[in-house]
């Protein structure tokens, strides 16, 4: 599994060359706030045109508490089933170490750092079909999962690679 979670987190950043991102919670949740949380409206079908979800509050807005809370809620069954429809076999243990490792770390601390060369990502070179899955599903998916719209890098605004991943410049 972590084979394919590697090559897909790695080629995650081809949506965008300016690389936009979700900002990260900090480590130690306050009191929920359970009027806060985003809308909980099923994810399966996002398209990168598609608006943030309706909800009380934005990702960036949300405690830390209600932030996990949503994450077990709504993100990550949403995304278990994104990548398990990639690959069921790969992903039938999807859930929080698959992102945030065993640690239950920042995303950015666990998953592999992202390179980005003379205005490109590299995956795109070395994984094409990964890289079309994570641009396609996984990026829309997260960002309508967050109440965010998928990183532009037009406006620099969305959820992106940098929503996950470190971003290395060469």
């Amino acid at each position: 599994m972590r084979t394919l979670t590697l090559s897909a987190c790695l080629c995650f950043a081809a949506l965008s060359a300016a690389c936009g991102g979700a900002p990260t919670a900090p480590a130690t949740p306050a009191a929920p706030e359970a009027s806060a949380l985003p809308s909980a409206a099923p994810v399966a079908s996002a398209a990168p045109s598609a608006a943030p979800a309706a909800g009380p509050a934005l990702w960036k807005d949300l405690s830390p508490a209600a932030k996990l809370e949503h994450m077990k809620t709504v993100i990550a069954p949403a995304m278990a089933k994104t990548f398990q429809a990639h690959n069921a076999k790969e992903f039938k243990d999807f859930g929080c170490k698959t992102c945030h490792g065993p640690k239950k770390e920042s995303p950015a601390k666990f998953l592999p750092k992202l390179t980005m060369k003379g205005g490109a990502f590299t995956s795109m070179k070395t994984k094409p079909n990964d890289t079309k899955f994570m641009m396609e599903k996984v990026v829309p998916d997260m960002a309508k999962a967050m109440g965010m719209k998928p990183y532009d890098p037009a406006t620099h605004e969305g959820f992106g690679c940098a929503g996950c991943h470190t971003v290395e410049m060469k």
